[in-house]
């Protein structure tokens, strides 16, 4: 049976994605406006510095790959807060 998947060991495996710009991870950037994890699923809407961030798709990969590399975790949704329909 897999861990429990936890906030804390999402924010740990997140705290490695590093904003290419700024310097710093995204965690610290205050990035995740919101987590939601459903048994193996984990589903992310985070906010960039601006909508156009020339490096949106290479952070949200990278997002992507650390959050998957968390023990239990099968799927991971990134939504972009700035996507979103009204």
């Amino acid at each position: 049976m897999a861990p429990r998947i936890t906030e804390t060991m999402i924010y740990d495996a997140l705290k490695k994605v590093i904003d290419p710009e700024l310097k710093h991870n995204i965690v610290e950037l205050g990035f995740i406006q919101e987590m939601d994890i459903v048994d193996d699923y984990v589903h992310l809407e985070i906010q960039l510095t601006t909508p156009y961030c020339p490096f949106a798709e290479n952070i949200v990969t990278q997002i992507k790959q650390a959050v998957a590399s968390v023990p239990g975790v099968k799927r991971v949704e990134v939504e972009r807060a700035c996507m979103k329909e009204s």
